[in-house]
């Protein structure tokens, strides 16, 4: 897989967890939480590995939705598989 496929890929399991995403003129994935827009990073596809901007291994090819869920925590969206306990 190259990298503009596994960035589409997991720009669209980004969106699917309620993330705001574009895309840079780099290649980059600029992601924000739709809540706080001043809480993002950016995302590159470096190798066979996901990097933020800060230089942090996020995830790598073939593992989106692993990826996907760590860069929403990053960004303070809660897990959307746990259940709400009333």
């Amino acid at each position: 897989m190259d990298a503009r496929t596994a960035s589409a890929i997991l720009a669209e399991q980004l969106t699917a967890r309620g993330l705001s995403v574009a895309k840079r003129n780099d290649g980059a994935l600029s992601v924000t939480n739709p809540l706080h827009e001043r809480v993002g990073e950016y995302v590159t596809a470096g190798g066979d590995r996901y990097v933020t901007d800060y230089g942090y291994e996020i995830g790598q090819h073939g593992d989106e939705p692993a990826t996907a869920d760590r860069v929403a925590f990053l960004l303070g969206l809660p897990d959307q598989r746990q259940e709400v306990k009333r």
